[in-house]
C-alpha cells in the first residue's frame, strides 16, 4: 500500500495543484482574514501585506502615530494629509486639498457668492501667501514661492447654482446698480459668464506666477454635470446631450456645450459622491448607484479622467434633522473601495475633515475599506493595458429600479465581475444571471457583501472595425463579435462633447449585411472618438476625418 500511495503521490500532488490554482485564480485573495481593531485612535495597516493599485488613490483620512507613509503601501498613490515623517514625500506621491480658495474676508464673491466688484489684487496677494505657507511643509521647497505637488485640487464653492438664487443678488447692497438695472435673463446669464471667468483666476495666477504646469489640477466637487441628490430630476438622455444638466462654470456660454476657461484648467474631474443618511431610511433608493452615476454621467460629457471623491461618513442630503458624519455600514465602506473603479474613475480621493480627537475614535472603518482596496488588487492586471468595461445598465437606472448592481471588466479572454445588492437582507442570498454577449454566468451574492470573481469568458470576443481610416466623411462601421448588438453610436471630439450619436438600428444599412452600418457624420476635419455601447459593453477607436 506504501508503495502504491507512494506511486500515486505527484499525481495527487499534481492534481491539489491545479485545485488551488483554480481557486485562487477565482478568489483572489479572499482567503485573507481581515481582523478589525477594537482599540481607539488605531489604524491597523500592518496586518495588511503591502500592496498597490494602477489608480490614483489619495488618502486624507487619520495619520496616527506609527504612520510612516502606510497608506502608500497600502493602495494608495497620494497623501494630502501629512505628519511629522513626510517632510521629505517624493513629489509623485503628494496631492493637496486647498481649502477656502475664494475665502477673503470683505470681498463679494466671499461674502455674496458674485462675480462683481472684488479686489483681484486683494485674492492675489492671498494665493501668493497660502503657496508661501504650503511650500514650507517639505523639505525641498521651504523658502520658496510655491509648494511641489503632484495633484492640486482647489475646494473653491463660492457660487449660486440656481436662477432663483442668482436673482436674489439683485436685492443686494452690494452689487452695483449698473447690474441691477439688467433684464432678469441678462443679469443671470451675464452672473454666470462672470463667476465662470472668475472661477478661473486663481489657477491663471499661479500659472502666470510661475506655479508648475506639470501639476494635475482639479476642483472639488466641480464638474459638468450638477451634483444631484437624487439623480433623476434628468432623464439619462438629458444627461447625455441637455444643457440644463451641466453646472454653468463648467459649460461654454455660446456653444452652450462642455467647456469654458475653467473646465480646460482641469486635467482631471473630481464629483463628490458622499453618501447620504437618508437613503437608508428609504431601502428603495440606493447609495451605491447614486455614487456610480456621479462617474458615468461625466464621463459622458467629458474625457477627462475621473477621481471620485469619497467619504466614510454619511452626508445630510434631505433633512437637517438627522445625523451628520455617521459612519457608513461596512458594505457600503466595501462597495465605496471597489465599485466605482467598475463604472469608470481612474482613481478615489478618500476624504476626511479635521478629527478633533481621533484618539477616542474607532478607525477601524478605514481598515475596512483598505480590505476593500486589498481584495481588489489581486485583479488589478485587469486595469492595466487594453480592457474594456462592460455596464450592463445605467447607475442612473438602477437607482430607479433598485436592483442588483453588477459591472465587468473584460481583458482578452478573461472577464472580472463585481457586483453587490445592498437591498438584500444580511443573511441572504441573490442569485443573479449575468450576460455578456452569449456568455452567461450565475453567480451568488451574499447579502450586502461585494462580490469579486474573476472568469474565463471561453473565447468570447467582441469588437468594432471602422473603414476606411481616415475618411473623408463617410465610413463603415462593422461590430463583431458572438453575440447580437442593439446599442447606441457616438462621436466625441477631443473635448469630450458629443458630435454625434444614433442609434446602431437608425443607422443606414447600405450593404444589407446585419453587423454593419454606414455613417456620414459631416463633422470638420479632425480626430474623433467613436464610441459603440452594445448593451453596457463600451468599445471605443479613434476615427481621423478630413475634408481634404
Amino acid at each position: 500500500m506504501l508503495r502504491e500511495l507512494r506511486n500515486k503521490l505527484p499525481i495527487m500532488v499534481l492534481c491539489w495543484m491545479v485545485l488551488m490554482s483554480d481557486f485562487f485564480h477565482s478568489f483572489g485573495q479572499n482567503n485573507f482574514i481581515f481582523t478589525p481593531s477594537t482599540s481607539k485612535g488605531t489604524i491597523n495597516w500592518q496586518q495588511f501585506p503591502n500592496f498597490s493599485l494602477p489608480f490614483l488613490n489619495v488618502y486624507t483620512g487619520p495619520r496616527v502615530a506609527n504612520d510612516v507613509q502606510e497608506p502608500l503601501r497600502h493602495g494608495f498613490s497620494h497623501l494630502a494629509r501629512y505628519n511629522q515623517f513626510d517632510s521629505d514625500l517624493p513629489v509623485k506621491n503628494r496631492a493637496f486639498l486647498w481649502y477656502g480658495v475664494a475665502s477673503v474676508a470683505g470681498q463679494p464673491w466671499y461674502e455674496l457668492e458674485s462675480p462683481w466688484d472684488n479686489n483681484l489684487a486683494s485674492y492675489q496677494s492671498y494665493w501668493k501667501g497660502s503657496m508661501q505657507s504650503f511650500a514650507n511643509e517639505f523639505n525641498n521647497t521651504r523658502g520658496q514661492t510655491f509648494p511641489q505637488y503632484d495633484f492640486l485640487v482647489l475646494d473653491i464653492e463660492r457660487e449660486r447654482p440656481t436662477n432663483g438664487s442668482i436673482l436674489t443678488l439683485k436685492q443686494s447692497a452690494g452689487v452695483s446698480q449698473k447690474y441691477k438695472n439688467l433684464s432678469d435673463s441678462v443679469f443671470i446669464e451675464r452672473y454666470k459668464r462672470d463667476l465662470m471667468n472668475l472661477y478661473a483666476q486663481p489657477m491663471n495666477y499661479l500659472w502666470g506666477s510661475g506655479f508648475p504646469k506639470t501639476t494635475k489640477i482639479a476642483s472639488y466637487s466641480d464638474a459638468p454635470i450638477k451634483n444631484q441628490e437624487f439623480p433623476i430630476g434628468y432623464s439619462w438622455k438629458a444627461i447625455l446631450d441637455d444643457p440644463s444638466s451641466l453646472n454653468y462654470y463648467m459649460k461654454d456660454s455660446l456653444t452652450q456645450k462642455v467647456g469654458g476657461p475653467f473646465y480646460a484648467q482641469n486635467t482631471h474631474l473630481t464629483p463628490s459622491a458622499y453618501l447620504c443618511y437618508e437613503y437608508r431610511n428609504f431601502p428603495n433608493y440606493s447609495n451605491v448607484a447614486y455614487q456610480l452615476f456621479q462617474v458615468e454621467a461625466n464621463r459622458a460629457r467629458s474625457n477627462k479622467d475621473i477621481i471620485l471623491f469619497e467619504w466614510l461618513g454619511y452626508n445630510r442630503c434631505q433633512n437637517s434633522n438627522y445625523a451628520f458624519n455617521q459612519s457608513l455600514p461596512k458594505h457600503l465602506i466595501e462597495a465605496q473601495a471597489i465599485m466605482p473603479y467598475f463604472s469608470g474613475a481612474k482613481g478615489i480621493f478618500l476624504w476626511e475633515g479635521p478629527l478633533a480627537r481621533q484618539d477616542t475614535m474607532n478607525l477601524n472603518k478605514y481598515e475596512y475599506f483598505v480590505n476593500g482596496l486589498y481584495r481588489l488588487s489581486a485583479y488589478k492586471n485587469f486595469f492595466t493595458g487594453d480592457y474594456s468595461l462592460y455596464i450592463p445598465k445605467t447607475a442612473h437606472q438602477h437607482f430607479q429600479d433598485y436592483d442588483p448592481i453588477w459591472r465587468a471588466v473584460i481583458k482578452g479572454d478573461s472577464v472580472l465581475v463585481a457586483a453587490v445588492n445592498e437591498f438584500a437582507s444580511d443573511n441572504a442570498t441573490t442569485n443573479l444571471n449575468i450576460r455578456i454577449g452569449s456568455w452567461t454566468k450565475n453567480i451568488e451574492l451574499k447579502g450586502k457583501e461585494t462580490f469579486l470573481q474573476a472568469f474565463a469568458l471561453e473565447k468570447f470576443t467582441e469588437k468594432i472595425l471602422v473603414y476606411p481610416n481616415p475618411s473623408v466623411g463617410p465610413f463603415n462601421l462593422e461590430y463583431q463579435g458572438s453575440g447580437s448588438i442593439t446599442g447606441t453610436v457616438q462621436l466625441y471630439d477631443l473635448q469630450g462633447n458629443i458630435r454625434f450619436e444614433a442609434n446602431w438600428d437608425d443607422l443606414t444599412n447600405e450593404s444589407f449585411v446585419a453587423n454593419r452600418r454606414f455613417i456620414n457624420p459631416k463633422l470638420p476635419t479632425g480626430i474623433y472618438i467613436l464610441r459603440v455601447n452594445n448593451q453596457g459593453h463600451l468599445m471605443e477607436q479613434k476615427v481621423f476625418l478630413t475634408n481634404n
